[in-house]
């Protein structure tokens, strides 16, 4: 019989049919596993990156047999499924510096120097990659995660009076990320924080000069033709 627990808090990435680790309890000797087993998968993908991923060479960096974890894990888009979701699953405040350019400074410095860990590179080097269908479908579901977060902060800022209403907190937050994330996911660049500094300052100062003119144009009143 399946816990409710496991399976109320476990993200329904893979079908049941799919998947063999669906209920296996996650307390004790096999809580140790699994969280030595996703650290050890992190790190190869940050040395080796998804093509190349053995599992034989994370059951010697975890120091488990093998079969443990084609037990838990069948093939490899699920282990590395499991990690991802396993390295973003925490419940994050929203930053809370009393600014969005404070909140999005925090927020992206923070994901700069988390990145220099070789488990988040090794994320990171999958995220990017997304050559499996299985990673693919675990992927978008974290990018859909991280743009919501981003657009609840730019949100909060409207709502606090910092930008007009009818601006799109979406593309705000896309706007104040996008550069920094293609450094981190596409070419692996470390991103120094003057370099964060400027885009946010470039997207929120061009952000709300168009919502500005956006206004203006909506209250200007219709002129009339001269007569052509």
């Amino acid at each position: 019989m399946r816990g409710k627990n496991s399976a109320a808090q476990k993200p329904d990435l893979v079908s049941a049919g799919d998947r063999r680790t669906t209920g296996v309890q996650r307390t004790g000797r096999a809580a140790k596993v699994v969280t030595s087993v996703l650290k050890a998968t992190a790190e190869e993908l940050d040395r080796v990156g998804y093509a190349n991923l053995k599992v034989e060479a994370v059951a010697e960096r975890a120091k488990v047999n093998k079969t443990s974890i084609y037990r838990r894990w069948p093939t490899k888009a699920i282990l590395v499924s499991d990690t991802l979701d396993a390295h973003f699953q925490d419940e994050r405040p929203l930053p809370n510096t009393g600014s969005l350019r404070g909140d999005f400074r925090s927020y992206l410095v923070g994901m700069v120097q988390s990145s220099s860990a070789s488990i988040t590179r090794g994320v990171l080097s999958a995220l990017a990659g997304r050559t499996d269908p299985e990673v693919e479908k675990i992927a978008q579901k974290l990018y859909e995660r991280e743009r919501a977060f981003r657009t609840n902060m730019v949100q909060r800022a409207i709502d606090r009076g910092e930008f007009p209403r009818g601006v799109d907190p979406e593309l705000i937050g896309d706007m104040c990320s996008a550069p920094v994330l293609r450094r981190l996911l596409t070419f692996g660049e470390h991103v120094e924080t003057h370099y964060i500094d400027a885009v946010i300052d470039i997207a929120l100062t061009g952000s709300a000069a168009a919502a500005v003119r956006q206004m203006g144009t909506d209250q200007a009143p219709e002129t009339k033709g001269n007569g052509q």
